[in-house]
């Protein structure tokens, strides 16, 4: 071995040193082929944008050259540490993609708090191979250990004139370029880079080191480059909103009032999907009393689930403010400095009393501040319940209605309850939870996320059964409004197999998926007379406060939903945080024009579709006024 380093460092001592030379290139491919992992796993197959491979190039280039310009002897130790840096965003990355579908982006920070909360969540979304993001950071010591016995003189040169200039010039050669190319896109694709829409596509597009690149540049202009709208601006989007109001069908008269003075209870079931009501496993109902609610229920239909990187907060948010959830980051987190015109404070100008229930912490998605800002005037929390059980994060589903039962039946009404379970959070495998659920699979479940959740779902029925007939033996069945949904998808999309093979349908293209990931939405109004609606619209979760104050004779008029019990056309679009929409039956994609029957899988012209995808942009931009710079704008005739 000695004679081996001796003949090299001969061999070395007679060429020109260009082991600092190889240690950055090595480096710059090694960051390029792990942004390159993580833009596969985000398509689901090779990138076949050259863009992509261009822009990640540049920037690999770009980094390796201004690490080459710091001190000799803070170089490698930078490099490593950038190095390590990318790792952690790439498997960040993933962890986001595995659990939201989404790619993360940095207003995610402010959620740095639930890490320890969502701990179990985070461990079972990651997989071993994650592991391989980081192994070249050992091997680059081995490198630099055996470069540096080659020869006497540092790995490192010392940064004279000529040695600053070729970096300065590679640096500004790469950043030149990269600008140069990252133009022409935007041009080319106007907005895609500032609205983020769809930042999967973005990231396939552009590499995901340019889609971070954008998504900090975005980030910053947030924070400190936007102003205040002008009287002109807020002139045009009061009109502009109102016109979009104005549009909207009025509720069948057989529907709005018709609990008038009722109280509202309103229950958002964590990880409910519509595909586990009514569904049979080893001959066991998996929601008995679900299915019998439905029944009893004046509506029972499924809701696209519209919610963003909030999922439950994004839910809430649907449900309660009628409004989009925010385009990067999560509205719960950014805008809850601001009063917003919705449901709960819309009910108690109607002299109801609003409440929201919830076993978690309150600061929990920002949930302490966020409620007054929609207008609950009483948030009881985590704190203010005797919590005698705990499943997973918080208080058990069981203990949480029982006791809020209680506190019901102790109300002054009217009023509006908002309740939000939680034992059937993901991954649904809490010990005590799986115990108390005692729901016997057989071997027809396969997949252990499947397995869990469709117990978690068993145990949230039962528990949810004993809550409607607390409600009964308590009177308050019949003299409120009840409704429940869903908030989010349950089983991520790397586990579709075992659902495919479960249900027996075909889930792997994007309509498929779109569809079994439909929500409930049973709603039963005192007497339970069944409401009038249009068979065959598509439903949002953005359509459930419109819907809910009608039917207590309250006109909602501060949102984007549509009421459910009005006579609005089969094409009225559901449109989806991404930018994407079904309207009459087809899921349309602007960003790849493309328009797919969800019934068939049959393709249709996109060109019919440009108008409401146009529509459909404008709204979801709209609503971003409102949110961004806290407009409360007045519908028409106001």
């Amino acid at each position: 071995m000695n004679y081996l380093v001796n003949s090299l460092s001969g061999y070395r001592a007679a060429r020109a040193d260009r082991r600092e030379l190889i240690f950055f290139a090595l480096w710059a491919l090694v960051i390029f082929l792990k942004f390159f992992g993580l833009e596969c796993e985000v398509w689901g197959r090779l990138p076949r944008a050259p863009l992509a491979y261009a822009l990640s190039a540049l920037l690999c280039a770009a980094f390796a050259a201004a690490l080459s310009l710091l001190p000799r002897r803070a170089r490698f130790a930078c490099a490593l540490v950038l190095d390590f840096a990318f790792s952690a965003l790439i498997v960040t990355d993933l962890l986001h993609m595995r659990f939201y579908s989404d790619l993360f982006t940095l207003h995610n920070l402010g959620l740095s708090g639930q890490v320890d909360d969502v701990s179990d969540s985070v461990l079972a979304l990651l997989s071993p191979r994650d592991a391989l993001y980081f192994c070249d950071i050992p091997l680059f010591f081995v490198y630099y250990l055996f470069a540096a016995r080659m020869r006497a003189a540092h790995v490192f040169g010392a940064l004279r004139a000529k040695r600053a200039a070729a970096s300065c010039a590679a640096l500004a050669l790469s950043l030149g370029v990269f600008a140069f190319m990252i133009y022409g896109y935007d041009r080319r694709m106007p907005n895609a880079l500032a609205a983020m829409w769809d930042r999967p596509a973005v990231c396939c597009n552009v590499g995901a080191m340019a889609y971070h690149i954008a998504d900090a540049r975005n980030v910053l202009r947030e924070s400190f480059g936007r102003g205040e709208l002008s009287e002109d601006e807020t002139a045009a989007a009061a009109e502009e909103f109102a016109a979009f109001r104005a549009k909207l069908a009025p509720p069948y008269p057989a529907a709005f009032g018709i609990a008038r003075g009722k109280n509202l209870i309103m229950i958002q079931a964590e990880s409910l999907q519509s595909f586990a009501v009514g569904l049979r496993v080893n001959g066991r109902e998996v929601t008995p009393n679900l299915n019998r609610f439905a029944r009893e229920a004046s509506f029972a239909g499924d809701l696209y689930v519209q919610t963003g990187l909030g999922n439950s907060a994004d839910a809430e948010f649907l449900a309660n403010a009628g409004l989009y959830p925010a385009r990067s980051g999560v509205a719960y987190v950014r805008f809850a400095d601001r009063s917003y015109d919705a449901l709960p404070r819309l009910l108690r100008a109607h002299g109801y009393a609003a409440l929201a229930m919830h076993g978690d912490r309150a600061g929990f998605w920002n949930r302490a501040h966020m409620y007054p800002a929609l207008g609950f005037e009483k948030f009881v929390s985590k704190k203010d319940y005797d919590v005698d059980e705990v499943f997973g994060l918080g208080l058990s589903d069981g203990s949480f209605f029982r006791q809020s039962l209680a506190m019901l039946e102790a109300q002054k009404r009217p009023f509006y309850a908002f309740l939000v379970t939680l034992s059937s959070h993901y991954p649904f495998g809490f010990p005590e939870l799986l115990k108390a659920a005692a729901f016997d699979q057989g071997d027809e479940a396969e997949g252990a996320i499947l397995r869990s959740y469709l117990a978690a779902v068993h145990y949230f029925d039962r528990e949810f059964g004993k809550f409607i007939d607390g409600l009964k033996s308590s009177g308050l069945y019949d003299e409120s409004v009840i409704i429940l949904y869903g908030d989010h998808a349950a089983i991520p999309k790397w586990d579709a197999a075992s659902l495919s093979k479960l249900l027996g349908k075909e889930l792997g293209e994007e309509r498929g998926w779109r569809a079994v990931n439909m929500v409930p939405l049973m709603v039963r109004v005192p007497g339970g007379a069944k409401l009038p609606h249009v068979r065959g619209r598509a439903l949002g979760q953005i359509d459930i406060p419109d819907s809910a104050a009608s039917l207590l004779g309250v006109e909602f008029s501060s949102g984007f939903g549509r009421n459910i019990f009005a006579p609005e056309p089969v094409s009225a679009p559901v449109i989806f945080r991404s930018g994407d929409y079904v309207s009459g039956g087809t899921l349309v994609e602007p960003a790849k024009r493309a328009a797919v029957v969800l019934a068939d899988g049959a393709e249709r012209d996109y060109l019919p579709f440009a108008e409401t995808s146009a529509e459909c942009a404008r709204e979801l931009a709209l609503s971003d006024k409102i949110l961004e710079y806290g407009l409360r704008l007045p519908p028409a005739g106001e």
